[in-house]
């Protein structure tokens, strides 16, 4: 098995670094080949609704965009990891998000899958409100809606999620063994 590790928030080292290093060691605990990329380590540009992509199945803008999907359609499990930014994911997210239909053909009743890989997906994301209030006001969940709305086309992939609520400690931004844990088992056993 081929898994992904994309880390779409800034600060390596941090929160949602360390919960995707947690899940790629659960998924090499099954012998998955294991890679990692940070969106923001990559050259990667806003869309320019060209709409291209729409007949071509490619974007027009000549960028890392493209090998990072190329990684994608190669990989059977993907973990992908974002902060809550306002209740969203970040900026490099959404960014990589916009200029990503390769996956899917636009129909008249929506996005259809057209990939069968990946067939695992793990999403991730921490948000520095505690709990309770991090679901109640809809940060941590706006951030986890968003990357479900992405990734919830891959019809067929088995999906599972990880929020990780309260890391307000931030210049340490340590996810508790509790969650690292969590997150070793979502890997392991996804």
């Amino acid at each position: 098995m081929k898994a992904l590790g994309i880390l779409a928030g800034p600060r390596k080292g941090y929160t949602n670094d360390k919960l995707l290093d947690a899940a790629l060691e659960g998924l090499k605990a099954r012998s998955a080949e294991v890679e990692k990329l940070s969106l923001y380590g990559l050259d990667i540009k806003h869309c320019t609704g060209c709409n291209m992509c729409e007949k071509t199945r490619k974007c027009v803008i000549d960028d890392d965009h493209q090998m990072v999907l190329d990684k994608m359609a190669a990989s059977d499990a993907i973990v992908f990891a974002s902060p809550t930014y306002w209740s969203n994911v970040t900026g490099m997210a959404k960014a990589f998000f916009d200029r990503s239909p390769r996956f899917f053909d636009i129909t008249k009743l929506g996005p259809k899958r057209l990939a069968e890989k990946p067939s695992k997906i793990i999403l991730i994301t921490s948000c520095g409100m505690p709990y309770p209030l991090s679901h109640l006001f809809g940060m941590a969940t706006g951030c986890m809606r968003a990357m479900k709305v992405f990734f919830g086309y891959m019809a067929k992939a088995k999906k599972k999620c990880l929020i990780a609520s309260g890391m307000v400690d931030y210049q340490k931004s340590e996810p508790s063994k509790r969650l690292l844990k969590k997150a070793y088992n979502l890997g392991k056993n996804i």
